[in-house]
C-alpha cells in the first residue's frame, strides 16, 4: 500500500518577531518576481571544450 505524502504546512507568522513601523514583510509574489528576474544559472558545472579551435594545446592558426 502506498504511503500518503504529508500535507505542506505554511508557517504561521512569529508573534515574538518585531518589525519596524512602516516596513512590510516580503511577500511570496515579490520573492518569486525577484528570482524570475535573476539570470539563469546552469544546475551543473559545465565541461570545457578541449577540442578543435578551443584546444589550448593546438595552434589556432593551424586550422586556417
Amino acid at each position: 500500500m502506498a504511503r500518503r505524502k504529508q500535507p505542506v504546512r505554511v508557517a504561521e507568522p512569529d508573534p515574538n518577531q518585531i518589525t519596524m513601523p512602516g516596513v512590510q514583510l516580503v511577500r511570496l509574489g515579490e520573492r518569486l518576481q525577484f528570482q524570475a528576474g535573476l539570470p539563469m544559472q546552469p544546475r551543473r558545472g559545465q565541461k570545457s571544450l578541449d577540442i578543435g579551435f578551443w584546444d589550448p594545446m593546438r595552434d589556432p592558426l593551424e586550422l586556417f
